[in-house]
């Protein structure tokens, strides 16, 4: 997986739905920091963050694992 493809996808999502990154962070309680790393493609989220992403985002998960 692309981590800097997944990033971009993340936050074309989030920017859709006009979010930003803290809200997305704390409707999946997370830190707003970890939502900027997953972005910029510095780490990648692990499956269970990633599926609470994608109904925050309301995507289906596998769209941010397609290439």
């Amino acid at each position: 997986m692309d981590k800097k493809k997944l990033g971009k996808k993340i936050k074309l999502s989030r920017i859709e739905l006009d979010l930003n990154q803290t809200e997305l962070a704390e409707k999946i309680s997370a830190k707003q920091k970890s939502i900027s790393r997953y972005e910029n493609g510095i780490s990648l989220p692990s499956i269970e963050t990633l599926v609470k992403i994608a109904k925050v985002l309301k995507k289906p998960a596998g769209y941010f694992l397609d290439d």
